[in-house]
C-alpha cells in the first residue's frame, strides 16, 4: 500500500470512529476500488467488507448489498472472509430483497464453507438459520439452531455469544417459555462482555421483552431506553427501532399515561427518535403493527377499558364501555383501528407470501378480534 493509500485509510477508520458512515464508506470504496484496479483483489476484499459495514450504518443497505455482490467473483485467500462476505450477502438478502429460493441455496452455501472454517464459525451457519427460520415462523425449530449455535461456538466463531443468548431468550418467550427465557439472561449476565456495546444493547433488549411480557410497563421502558441509547451510538437502524417499538408498548400499557394518542401520553416523544434509513421487510411489518396496536390501545382507552399488552397478549382485554369522550370520537378512533387493520393486513400478506408462511396474517387477524369484541360490546 503507497503512502496515499495509508493516509486515506487512516482517514477512513477516524471517520468512521467519530460516526461519520456515509464518509467513511466512500473512503473505503475508494480504496477497494484503487485496490481492485491494481490488481491487488486480496486488499480491495477487506477495503470492501468496511464499506459495506459502513453502508450498513449509514442507513444505505441496498449499496452495501451492491458492493457484496460485486465482489462474489473475486478471489479471497483466507476462508473465513468469504464466510463472512457470504453471510453478510445473506442476511441483506433476506431483510432488504428476500426471496425463499435463493435464500435456500446461500444458505447451502453458507453450510458448505462453515463446513471447511476454523472451529466455531458453524455457529455463525446456525445463527443465520436461526433468524432465515424465524422469519418463517418456525419457532420449534429456530430454536433448536439457536441451541446449536450456542454449543458450536469456538475460538474462531464469529458469532456474539450475547446475540445467541438474547436470541435465545426471545424465542422461548415465542414459544411461551418465560423460564427457560429468563435462564438465558442469567446467562448473558454471567458470561458478558460488559465492555461491548452489542452485549449491552442485546442483554437490554432482552430484559425489555421480559419486561414486557410481564406486563411490567416501568422496566420494559428502562431497559429499552438503554437499548435504545446504545443503539443511537451505534447507529444501529434496526437495534433503534427494536428499541422504540418496546418503549412505545411500555408506554400503551401504563394506565397513567392515559390516551395514548395524546401527547401528553409520551407516545409520539417516542417516535421523534427514530433513524432516517431504509427499513427491511421486517421491520415494515412490525412498524406498521406497532402503528395498529397504537390505534387499537387508542379505541381502548376511550371506551373505558383498562390497558391491555397487544404483542405478547398474557393477560387478555376486558372490555368495557364507560366512554370517556364523545360516540362520534369513539367511531372515528374505531374507523382509523380498521383503516390500519387493512394497511397492515396488507403488508403481512406481501411479507408472508415471500416467507411461505401465515403467522403474520395471524397475528394481524387477532387484532381484528380484539377489535370485534370492543365494537360488538358498544351495540
Amino acid at each position: 500500500m503507497d503512502y496515499d493509500a495509508y493516509i486515506l485509510r487512516e482517514h477512513a477508520h477516524e471517520a468512521y470512529g467519530q460516526g461519520r458512515f456515509v464518509e467513511a464508506g466512500m473512503m473505503f470504496g475508494q480504496l477497494c476500488n484503487d485496490a481492485k484496479q491494481a490488481g491487488n483483489e486480496g486488499i480491495a476484499f477487506q477495503f470492501g467488507l468496511n464499506e459495506v459495514k459502513c453502508l450498513k450504518r449509514a442507513g444505505k443497505p441496498l449499496e452495501a448489498l451492491n458492493r457484496l455482490l460485486s465482489m462474489e467473483s473475486w478471489e479471497v485467500s483466507r476462508h473465513e472472509s468469504l464466510f463472512s462476505m457470504r453471510e453478510m450477502t445473506f442476511d441483506l438478502l433476506r431483510l432488504y430483497n428476500p426471496d425463499m429460493t435463493q435464500l435456500e441455496t446461500r444458505l447451502g452455501e453458507l453450510e458448505s464453507l462453515a463446513g471447511n472454517a476454523l472451529e466455531g464459525v458453524v455457529a455463525d451457519l446456525r445463527f443465520c438459520e436461526y433468524e432465515f427460520l424465524e422469519d418463517q415462523g418456525k419457532n420449534e425449530k429456530s430454536l433448536n439452531a439457536i441451541e446449536l449455535a450456542w454449543s458450536e461456538r469456538g475460538a474462531a466463531t464469529m458469532n456474539h455469544a450475547h446475540a445467541t443468548a438474547a436470541a435465545g431468550c426471545l424465542v422461548n418467550l415465542s414459544l411461551n417459555r418465560r423460564p427457560q427465557a429468563e435462564d438465558w439472561i442469567k446467562i448473558m449476565e454471567r458470561d458478558g462482555e460488559t465492555e461491548c456495546l452489542g452485549y449491552r444493547a442485546d442483554l437490554a433488549n432482552a430484559k425489555a421483552e421480559l419486561a414486557l411480557f410481564d406486563g411490567c410497563a416501568e422496566d420494559a421502558f428502562h431497559y429499552a431506553q438503554q437499548q435504545r441509547q446504545v443503539a443511537m451510538d451505534y447507529a444501529d437502524l434496526i437495534r433503534v427501532h427494536e428499541a422504540i417499538e418496546k418503549q412505545i408498548r411500555s408506554r400503551l400499557i401504563d394506565a397513567t399515561n392515559g390516551d395514548p394518542v395524546d401527547r401528553t401520553s409520551g407516545v409520539v416523544d417516542v417516535l421523534r427518535h427514530d433513524l432516517s434509513g431504509k427499513r427491511s421487510v421486517q421491520l415494515q411489518f412490525t412498524f406498521s403493527l406497532l402503528m395498529l396496536d397504537i390505534r387499537l390501545a387508542a379505541v381502548r382507552w376511550a371506551v373505558g377499558m383498562q390497558p391491555a399488552e397487544d404483542f405478547w397478549y398474557q393477560s387478555p382485554q376486558v372490555v368495557a364501555s364507560d366512554l370517556r369522550v364523545a360516540k362520534d370520537e369513539v367511531i372515528r378512533r374505531i374507523d382509523k383501528t380498521k383503516a390500519a387493520l387493512q394497511r397492515t393486513g396488507k403488508i403481512a400478506r406481501r411479507v408472508d407470501q415471500i416467507f411461505d408462511c401465515d403467522w403474520r396474517q395471524e397475528a394481524v387477524n387477532s387484532r381484528r378480534e380484539r377489535l370485534q369484541e370492543v365494537v360488538s360490546h358498544l351495540d
